[in-house]
């Protein structure tokens, strides 16, 4: 056995090992084979000038690496083996514990998953990716006001893999999304930086105006919020910059700027910011 510099493309590990008998690169966290038909004698950077074919395989390395082939090949071939579908569940409990999300997210996630499973989607990405997809999912089918980065974060996976995941789950499932309202953001960010209920119930006042007018079509959701919230607390004379915000809805500070001014001159309020 011999170590191999490189990354998993399914778990991120870099505990990659080489089989000198068949060539095969494999994680050995998740039991992905990373490289099938890498050619015996192939050296690689810092794994010396010997090939690991004249190296001989101990018993236990060889069981091993059997066990581990074992695992891929029921995650390549076999979507549907019990198997597999026990790690996307137990993976979808753990992002909703992170989390803390309430037990029927998970629960709807879990749901979500099979039908994914069931229609072939889970070779299109990966049981980690489909499992985080499936929380957002569930998360915006019970209208829970969660971002795509707060579970790309909770499940350490790729945000833009997670978005993309998420759409072939739209496109293919027939899931009844909400609509996302800004308004469901303002108490999320309004407690996560520890603001006045008076300025979290202006920035509500503000968000109800600029929507009767439709100011707030097209527009991101969070931004929105957080920009009613700037505006709140410019008013109240507390204490809470753009950037904070800007990390607390997850948007960029630009986003708050324009739809701060798009706010400011859409809402009747005479305030000199």
């Amino acid at each position: 056995m011999d170590a191999v510099d490189g990354l998993c493309e399914h778990c991120g590990s870099r505990d990659l090992i080489q089989d000198g008998e068949t060539g095969e690169i494999i994680c050995a966290d998740c039991g992905l084979v990373v490289s099938e038909n890498s050619s015996l004698g192939r050296t690689f950077p810092d794994a010396g000038p010997h090939s690991v074919k004249n190296e001989k395989l101990s018993l236990e390395t060889k069981r091993k690496m059997n066990r581990l082939m074992t695992i891929d090949r029921r995650i390549r071939v076999d979507e549907e083996d019990p198997y597999v579908l026990r790690l996307a569940v137990q993976e979808i409990k753990r992002i909703a514990q992170t989390m803390h999300l309430p037990e029927n997210v998970a629960e709807n996630a879990e749901s979500i998953y099979r039908e994914a499973q069931h229609e072939g989607l889970i070779p299109r990405g990966t049981i980690n990716g489909f499992a985080a997809a499936s929380i957002y999912a569930a998360c915006r089918k019970l209208g829970l006001p969660r971002t795509l980065r707060h579970v790309s974060e909770a499940s350490q996976e790729d945000l833009k893999d997670i978005a993309r995941m998420y759409r072939l789950l739209l496109e293919t499932l027939d899931i009844p999304v909400e609509l996302d309202d800004p308004l469901k953001h303002i108490p999320r960010i309004a407690g996560a930086l520890g603001l006045s209920p008076h300025s979290e119930r202006l920035a509500i006042t503000i968000l109800e105006e600029a929507m009767n007018q439709g100011h707030h079509v097209g527009k991101n959701p969070k931004g929105l919020a957080a920009s009613a919230l700037y505006i709140a607390c410019k008013v109240f004379d507390e204490k809470c910059s753009q950037r904070a915000l800007s990390e607390a809805a997850g948007v960029s500070g630009l986003t708050i700027r324009k739809r701060v001014k798009g706010l400011l001159d859409n809402v009747e309020l005479d305030l000199d910011l």
